[in-house]
C-alpha cells in the first residue's frame, strides 16, 4: 500500500492509548489520511470537544484482561502508546498484552528527553523508567525473532521510539521553562545561550505519522527527532520581538537550581522539583543531553523539515493573549 506521497507501507489499522494532548496531536496529523482506521483506548469517554472525528473510542481500565481483549478484537497493525511512559510496570504490561495478541508493531510513550542517556535518567526518574521500557522492547523483539517470547500471538514484533525534546509551547504557557509571559520576565539557567532540543505540540503528531509511513526504514530504532535546537536567549528574543515588550531577564547557576529542586521535592512538591530539574538537564556539563539530537537527527530519514521558532512563539502569544494559557479552546 502506498500513500499520496508514494511512501509504501502496510499499516492500515492503528490503536492509540489515550493521553489527551499527545493523542490529540497524533489524531490531528492522521486526520487527512483516510487510508487509516483509528481506534483510541481511554479510561473514560473523552469530552466531545476533545474527541476526533477520525477515530473510534473504546473504554479500558488498562488491565491485562481489558487490553488483551481490545487488541485481539481490533487487531491493530500498530499500537501507539502515549500513556504512562514513565511507569515501567504499566508499559511492560501493555507490551506483554500486545505481544500475546499478535500486535506486530509498537511505539512506546517517549516524545521527550533521551531515555537512553543514563545521566538524564539519574536526574529524571521517569526518563530512567522509559529507558527500561526500551530495553524490554529490545528483549521482546529479539526473542520473537528467535522464535521465543512466550506470547500466544506468534509472528514478528517490532518497535520504534522517538525522542522529541522539551515541550516548548506547553513549557512557555505553563511557566515551566522559567518564562512568565504575563509579567514579561524570565529566569534563565546558566548563560541562557545553552542549546536545548524542543518541539511544538503539533510536531509529535507529524513525527508519528512519518514513522507510520516509513516503518520499514525506522523499525528497531530509537530516533532523535526534535523540531529544533534553540537557546533560551533566542526564545526570549522572539517573545520580545512578537510581543512588543521588553523582558526582565535574570540568570541562575545550574547548581543553585538543582539544590532548589531537591528542596521542593523534600517539601513534598515533586512536580515543581521535576520541572526545575528538567531545566538543568540541558545545561549541565557531562550530561551530553543535546548532542544526539544534533549528530543523529532523524528528520531527513522521516522526510521532515524542522520547525520555525518564530511560528511557535507567535502561536504561544496568541494562546496566552486570547485564552490565558493551557486548557483553552485552541489547545
Amino acid at each position: 500500500m502506498a500513500n499520496a506521497n508514494g511512501v509504501h507501507h502496510s499499516i492500515q489499522s492503528i490503536v492509540i492509548l489515550w493521553d489527551t494532548h499527545t493523542t490529540s496531536s497524533i489524531l490531528r496529523a492522521l486526520e487527512p489520511s483516510p487510508e487509516y482506521t483509528i481506534h483510541v483506548l481511554a479510561r473514560s469517554t473523552p469530552k466531545p470537544s476533545l474527541a476526533a472525528k477520525n477515530a473510534a473510542y473504546h473504554v479500558s481500565d488498562f488491565s491485562t484482561a481489558s487490553l488483551s481483549s481490545h487488541f485481539e478484537t481490533l487487531k491493530p497493525d500498530i499500537l501507539i502508546s502515549t500513556s504512562s511512559g514513565g511507569a515501567y510496570d504499566v508499559s511492560a504490561r501493555i507490551i506483554d498484552a500486545a505481544v500475546a495478541a499478535g500486535v506486530p508493531r509498537f511505539m512506546p510513550a517517549e516524545f521527550g528527553y533521551d531515555s537512553l542517556n543514563g545521566a538524564v535518567g539519574e536526574r529524571l526518574p521517569p526518563s530512567k523508567e522509559r529507558g527500561r521500557v526500551i530495553e524490554y522492547l529490545r528483549e521482546k523483539s529479539s526473542s520473537r525473532e528467535d522464535g521465543g517470547g512466550g506470547g500466544g500471538g506468534g509472528g514478528r514484533f517490532g518497535w520504534c521510539a522517538v525522542a522529541t525534546g522539551s515541550e516548548l509551547e506547553r513549557g512557555l504557557l505553563g511557566g515551566n521553562l522559567g518564562v512568565d509571559l504575563k509579567w514579561q520576565s524570565a529566569t534563565l539557567v546558566g548563560t541562557g545561550k545553552e542549546v536545548f532540543a524542543a518541539s511544538s505540540d503539533a510536531w509529535v503528531g507529524r513525527v508519528v505519522k512519518a514513522v507510520v509511513e516509513r516503518w520499514g526504514e525506522v523499525e528497531e530504532r530509537y530516533l532523535y527527532t526534535a523540531g529544533m535546537t534553540v537557546s533560551a536567549a533566542e526564545v526570549v528574543e522572539r517573545l520580545e520581538k512578537y510581543g512588543g515588550k521588553k523582558f526582565e531577564v535574570g540568570y541562575v547557576e545550574v547548581e543553585d537550581v538543582k539544590r532548589e529542586a531537591e528542596r521542593r521535592m523534600d517539601r513534598g512538591f515533586p512536580d515543581a522539583g521535576m520541572w526545575l530539574t528538567e531545566r538543568t538537564v540541558w545545561c549541565e556539563e557531562g550530561v551530553d543531553a543535546v548532542r544526539p539530537y544534533v549528530e543523529e537527527d532523524a528528520r531527513q530519514t522521516l522526510g521532515l523539515e524542522g520547525e520555525s521558532l518564530d511560528e511557535i512563539v507567535r502561536e504561544v502569544l496568541h494562546k496566552q493573549k486570547h485564552h490565558g494559557g493551557r486548557g483553552c479552546g485552541c489547545d
